[in-house]
């Protein structure tokens, strides 16, 4: 039976997810989780929910999945050494680094790969299990023909979200927020700019971009069938009784092994929706239906729900979760009680004499009565031995009393933290390995931006859509005879049934003479390894830190781009063990969909029609390009230049990455003839500095 597990934003929402029915939760503590917006958790409080949940019998994860710069991976360093100490069950990480960190200073903490990290192949969830996770949180993207292959052949846990809010965009690899706000997802800090109204080019309005939340409580028992280890409910954010009401729906599906009742249904509408419920990906089927937005009920319609809730998970409320097995011996000499839980046994004794009873001796039915009395705990009596002399009068109040005793001494036999392994982790004073800079790469979108001036002036590599070196074999082969050194640039996302196209494309690749792919996402690092290409590693592995250039060099990556997101003085911090890049020109990718938004516009595939765009409150206008397998990237209104501007050069990257997406190739000419020798351009609609000075929050 897979765990239950339940989101918890404070202390009170420990308790709610906890008496509700959860055997699992997971809360946030510190800066480095994914919502820090949320009250969070202070050390205290922390060590608390901890010790809560572990004499109860349940797990408790804790997010740390936000990536780190290399200044604050001493601070990150402490946060993991004190929840180690404190016997938090795993830790949920996004960065690699960190992840590689934790293996190596806290090595009996379980580390569970977040949804963060776009694991939704089995090649990445064979990956992360290279990498030291003992369980993937799958994208939401995935089919349950997906979640099947990935739980029944990857030999590591899985864990799937089967309720709450859905992003249009792959976690981990949306970055608008950061870009047009400064407010990162990557970083915990998302101000959900998809939740806004766009306008397509053709005037229709809408919110193409917002998604209805999820609810899979009719497949509950498809994917208990499936194995998989962990159902999720999202919404740290939202308010204890939320997660009350859906965590018992949930616990009472999982129990039962059924779907939900049209009242189960309404209950879950009336707590929170967006225009309803949609099922996801999991059927593999995306359409229109799938968009909604927030449904705003009137507090009169939810108040009996929050308020039943609320006295479920109240303060001192205990529902019976842990079986116990009591024994109590009375002699002449005292009383004693034993409380055991299969784990652990406790003793309590009374040394007070017992005396013999005048009138009515005790009997083993009026112990028992007592014995049972464990209300105010997590316990409850499923085994009893009772040793009792004839004649023997023994008072009610004594039995309470050493009985609390044993119950006392049992729960915090329970509550202790277990006892691990921690190396300190100490700060490098090696220095920060920074190269000069060499040079220019290229990613282009097709070859025939490939112009006389790249020709004049060679990229050291033109990194092309793998989907364009296959539809153009000659070309690439004649590319390659002439010198230049050409890269797959890997397709953001593709699936475990797409997969063999994906390798035979590649396999045609090499044919021509390409021997270097740049890969997306970890999955994609660990094919081309194999498949024997020299790997390079594209800003969709959010790279921020030395330990994650080290991380992914143990994977076989030899060059890295570094994060967009990152201010000049904050890459330069990042020691770099292998060659690393920075992108200084393109309209940078800000999300990247599985469910078509070109297509949503007018129902039926349009890519071939022209460019789609997407325009915005304040007139920003948005470029949506397709993708591999009918999915599309929305790219920011502006493009990011740097050519006049070469203070960038000093961060230590040691090539500049020029990504063109929808430039003709006369205007690609311009901006890479602007960039070999530093001058401005004009740009009708302006452009943007980027993130280098502004930074992030």
């Amino acid at each position: 039976m897979p765990e239950l597990l339940a989101p918890a934003g404070s202390f009170e929402g420990v308790r709610a997810a906890v008496q509700s029915g959860a055997n699992a939760v997971y809360l946030g503590f510190g800066t480095f989780n994914a919502r820090r917006g949320a009250k969070n958790f202070s050390r205290e409080e922390m060590a608390q929910a901890i010790a809560y949940c572990r004499a109860r019998g349940i797990k408790t994860n804790v997010t740390f999945n936000i990536v780190a710069l290399d200044r604050e991976l001493f601070e990150a360093m402490e946060d993991v050494r004190f929840l180690n100490e404190a016997g938090a069950d795993a830790l949920i990480v996004q960065d690699v680094g960190v992840a590689k960190l934790i293996r190596e200073h806290a090595p009996d903490l379980e580390l569970h790969a977040s949804t963060q990290m776009t694991v939704h192949t089995l090649d990445g969830a064979l990956a992360a299990k290279e990498m030291g996770f003992s369980r993937v949180v799958l994208s939401r993207e995935c089919t349950l023909e997906e979640i099947e292959k990935i739980t029944r052949e990857a030999d590591i846990e899985t864990e799937v979200f089967i309720h709450g809010a859905l992003c249009m965009c792959y976690s981990g690899q949306c970055y608008m927020s950061a870009v047009i706000g400064q407010r990162s997802g990557n970083r915990g800090m998302c101000a959900q700019p998809c939740r806004l109204p766009y306008t397509y080019q053709d005037g229709k309005k809408g919110s193409p971009l917002s998604l209805k939340d999820l609810c899979a409580s009719k497949w509950i028992p498809t994917l208990t069938k499936m194995g998989v280890a962990s159902l999720k409910i999202e919404g740290r954010m939202k308010r204890p009784e939320y997660s009350a009401i859906v965590t018992k729906i949930y616990a009472d599906l999982l129990r039962e092994q059924r779907g939900p009742t049209q009242e189960e249904n309404e209950t879950l509408r009336k707590v929170f929706s967006r225009d309803g419920f949609t099922d996801g990906y999991l059927t593999g089927k995306v359409d229109e239906k799938m968009f909604g937005t927030k449904t705003n009920l009137s507090l009169q319609e939810v108040k009996p729900l929050y308020d039943e809730a609320a006295r479920r998970f109240a303060e001192g409320k205990e529902a019976p979760l842990v079986p116990i097995k009591i024994s109590c011996a009375v002699s002449e000499d005292g009383i004693t009680v034993t409380a055991e839980d299969g784990e652990h046994g406790v003793v309590a004794v009374d040394r007070a004499s017992v005396e013999r009873a005048n009138n009515r001796p005790t009997t083993r039915e009026m112990l028992e009565k007592n014995l049972v009395k464990t209300g105010g705990t997590p316990f409850f009596v499923d085994q009893m031995e009772i040793t009792l002399p004839d004649g023997r009068m023994v008072a009610a109040s004594r039995i309470n009393a050493v009985r609390r005793q044993a119950l006392e001494k049992l729960y915090a036999r329970r509550a202790a933290a277990p006892k691990r392994r921690w190396k300190p982790y100490e700060v490098s004073q090696n220095g920060h390995k920074n190269a000069a800079f060499t040079g220019y790469n290229l990613e282009i979108h097709q070859l025939s931006q490939m112009t006389e001036a790249m020709h004049k002036n060679r990229p050291n590599t033109i990194y092309v859509p793998l989907t364009e070196l296959y539809a153009h074999v000659e070309t690439t082969a004649q590319l390659c005879t002439q010198g230049f050194q050409l890269a797959v640039q890997m397709p953001r996302i593709y699936s475990d049934k797409e997969q063999p196209e994906i390798e035979h494309m590649l396999q045609e690749a090499q044919k021509t003479g390409v021997s270097i792919a740049c890969a997306m996402n970890i999955g994609q690092v660990r094919l081309l390894r194999q498949m024997g290409f020299a790997v390079h590693g594209g800003f969709g592995l959010n790279v921020c830190n030395g330990a994650a250039l080290e991380a992914l060099a143990e994977q076989g990556v030899t060059r890295q781009t570094l994060s967009f997101e990152l201010r000049t003085a904050q890459l330069r911090d990042i020691e770099k063990t292998i060659e690393t890049e920075m992108i200084v020109y393109g309209h940078l990718p800000l999300m990247v969909f599985e469910n078509c938004a070109i297509r949503c516009r007018t129902g039926k595939c349009t890519c071939e029609q022209g460019l789609t765009t997407l325009t915005d409150r304040t007139g920003q206008t948005f470029a949506l390009i397709p993708e591999f397998g009918c999915r599309n990237t929305l790219l920011n209104s502006k493009p990011l230049f740097l050519a006049d501007k070469p203070d960038w050069k000093k961060a230590g990257a040691a090539y500049g990455r020029i990504c063109l997406t929808t430039e003709s190739p006369e205007r690609a000419a311009e901006i890479w003839n602007a960039y070999i020798e530093g001058y401005t351009l004009d740009f009708a609609d302006g452009f943007t500095r980027g993130l280098y000075q502004r930074g992030v929050e």
